[in-house]
């Protein structure tokens, strides 16, 4: 089965760097656009799929207080400056 075809307008620059990318790692444009690709679905669907865990956590009712996190923030950069002092 042949593998779906996309096309898009890329910047010239943009393409003369692939260019440049291909000659030096002995690949096609494809390999790196394939990869390229697949790393920034990859990315971008982790985000997606936190948020909605974010969200059904909230609508559950699992919340943190704001005041636990500040509190939180508050302690951990306290413990940072105190470490780094030290040194």
């Amino acid at each position: 089965m042949a593998s779906p075809v996309l096309s898009f307008r890329v910047d010239e620059l943009l393409v003369k760097q692939l260019d440049q990318l291909a000659a030096a790692t002995d690949r096609d444009r494809q390999s790196h656009l394939n990869r390229a690709l697949a790393r920034y679905v990859e990315a971008e669907s982790w985000h997606i799929n936190a948020i909605a865990e974010g969200i059904a956590d909230a609508d559950a009712g699992n919340l943190t207080d704001l005041n636990t996190v500040k509190a939180k923030w508050v302690n951990r950069a306290k413990h940072r400056i105190d470490g780094q002092s030290e040194q």
